[in-house]
């Protein structure tokens, strides 16, 4: 029994520690790395739908997070990232709003507005830092999506990014400031809600990626083709 018992916790936390190693960003200690690696050119901040006339907790971290980041010079860009998906808001550009009323320049933030899912936030917004001669760059949202992200993109994608999950120790020490925004300017008049454009499978199968493997492959396609010509 004893031996079993030696055995069984063995596995546990060698299992625990492979768990933590493949898939959690750890807040701190990838914080602590980006401060070794900054600045970078760009961060990319994914979106969460928003309700009308009341701004989640969810959104004002993440944006208030890339503020912190750009206030301390480890960022130079926002590329904010989220279209109107379970709500008939503009995911990005509610954020770019906000952020721009905590103070980071217009000129210094961008929006992506096609991305659905989380491994389109990432795709879709890595396109808009190379278009713009982004080098560095890196995903700075909450600790559970940046694992997720971190996941998935480290073992299927492979896209350039570092990761800055959100230190809330750090957050909770900002001045919270009550959004003032104009969402109409984000509103689509003629919204469909995503939960009634695609089925269940159809949405499992986006967010983990299905749809970014697609339009990776055809861009790899596209390079060959205009490199052969």
């Amino acid at each position: 029994k004893i031996r079993f018992i030696l055995f069984t916790s063995i596995f546990y936390f060698n299992a625990c520690a492979f768990i933590n190693r493949r898939y959690y960003t750890d807040p701190v200690a990838y914080f602590e790395e980006a401060k070794r690696q900054a600045p970078y050119d760009a961060v990319i901040v994914p979106g969460f739908p928003h309700i009308k006339d009341s701004m989640t907790f969810i959104v004002q971290n993440r944006v208030m997070w890339a503020w912190y980041l750009y206030s301390q010079g480890m960022v130079k860009n926002v590329i904010f990232s989220g279209g109107a998906v379970y709500s008939p808001y503009k995911e990005a550009e509610i954020m770019a709003m906000y952020a721009i009323q905590l103070g980071i320049p217009a000129e210094h933030v961008f929006t992506e507005i096609q991305a659905e899912h989380s491994t389109e936030n990432l795709y879709y917004s890595f396109k808009i830092a190379k278009e713009n001669y982004f080098e560095r760059v890196a995903v700075a949202t909450d600790a559970t999506q940046s694992s997720f992200m971190y996941s998935v993109n480290n073992h299927r994608f492979k896209i350039p990014v570092d990761f800055i999950p959100i230190v809330y120790d750090t957050l909770k020490q900002l001045p919270r400031i009550k959004p003032s925004i104009n969402q109409n300017n984000a509103l689509v008049t003629d919204f469909v809600s995503i939960v009634d454009r695609e089925g269940l499978w159809k949405r499992l199968r986006g967010t983990r990626g299905r749809k970014v493997d697609k339009m990776m492959k055809d861009d790899r396609t596209e390079d060959r083709r205009e490199g052969s010509q």
